[in-house]
């Protein structure tokens, strides 16, 4: 008798201390003025930033322009280090990929995927891919083996590049009856699957069989114009859907299969047209570029604040922690 007493007042105890835990996150939740962490970007005003990447062995970002094509390496606190793609360079940038292993930075416009050997001095820069008569690239993924995959969007063309060989359409997406001119991919871990986002839809690409079946999601993603992995884990896969010009990002808990994919609706969040971010393995790093401005998206052309690097937080996965530009403390995103 005595022993079971001495279990329930246990279980009690744990309970009560389970229950301080989530009052004290409700807590620091519920604080007013809590806003993501931020660093301003020193860039001019007509950079217009598209795209960022992280190079996580000298901890630095690299941010590409929609106006010019530049690409700028950026430290954390906002500062400009150095360029490595001229401002004369063909742009826009749509989209760009750091592969550490090959220390390759990959850019990629709607036209052409280009590799920028960022170790070689000078800089290299050589085109690998053009997209084909009718398409547009709308995004890319790097599986670390110098292999790349894009999507085409007006095509819905899934497209394989390796340095060396012809590229190779993997799979086609299906025609949603509509004029789509963006979308996502992510490649994910322990699997020959890759996630694409067209439309208002989320596809499973094998990337053995080629193919293509949709993901259940229960609800539409639509504008989603990035897919970020920011972790795996032994129930699901973790990624983050930018929506940019939704003005909304929120965490997916994909399956392990990737059939099926849940949207946490407690991890949404409001950005000014977040169309796209980076994950070091510690951070979700949000890009504000205020595209939205931008003449050829139909702004007035002067963007009213400058360009910030943002942070958010995911629910869930146990990889990131928040992200925090120097001398800020650290914020919870909700």
């Amino acid at each position: 008798m005595r022993h079971m007493r001495h279990m329930r007042h246990m279980r009690h105890m744990r309970h009560m201390r389970h229950l301080r835990i989530l009052l004290a996150i409700a807590v620091v939740l519920a604080l007013p003025g809590c806003k993501p962490a931020q660093a301003t970007l020193a860039l001019e005003p007509g950079f217009y930033p598209s795209a960022v990447a992280h190079d996580p062995v000298n901890d630095r970002f690299f941010v590409a322009s929609h106006a010019t094509g530049a690409i700028a390496i950026v430290r954390r606190d906002g500062g400009v280090a150095a360029h490595v793609r001229p401002a004369s360079a063909s742009g826009p940038v749509v989209q760009i990929a750091y592969d550490t292993w090959s220390r390759r930075l990959w850019a990629l416009t709607s036209e052409t995927l280009e590799a920028i050997e960022v170790a070689a001095l000078p800089v290299r820069r050589t085109v690998i891919a053009t997209a084909e008569s009718g398409g547009g690239f709308a995004d890319l993924a790097v599986d670390g083996i110098s292999r790349v995959y894009l999507l085409e969007a007006t095509t819905g063309a899934v497209v394989a590049v390796e340095r060396g060989r012809p590229a190779r359409i993997v799979a086609r997406l299906p025609d949603t009856g509509s004029l789509v001119t963006g979308g996502a991919l992510t490649l994910l871990p322990r699997t020959a699957a890759l996630i694409a986002a067209r439309g208002n839809a989320l596809w499973r690409v094998d990337l053995v069989t080629a193919a293509v079946e949709p993901v259940a999601t229960g609800a539409g993603l639509e504008g989603v114009s990035q897919l970020v992995l920011v972790a795996s884990d032994a129930a699901a896969h973790h990624v983050v859907a930018f929506r940019g010009r939704a003005n909304e990002i929120v965490t997916l808990r994909v399956t392990l299969d990737a059939r099926r994919a849940f949207v946490d609706d407690g991890t949404r969040a409001r950005y000014d047209t977040p169309l796209h971010g980076a994950f070091d393995g510690r951070e979700v790093v949000v890009l504000l570029g205020r595209l939205r401005h931008h003449p050829s998206l139909g702004g007035d052309g002067r963007p009213n604040l400058p360009p910030r690097l943002a942070t958010y937080s995911v629910a869930g996965a146990a990889a990131p922690r928040v992200a925090a530009a120097p001398g800020a403390a650290p914020a919870l995103v909700r």
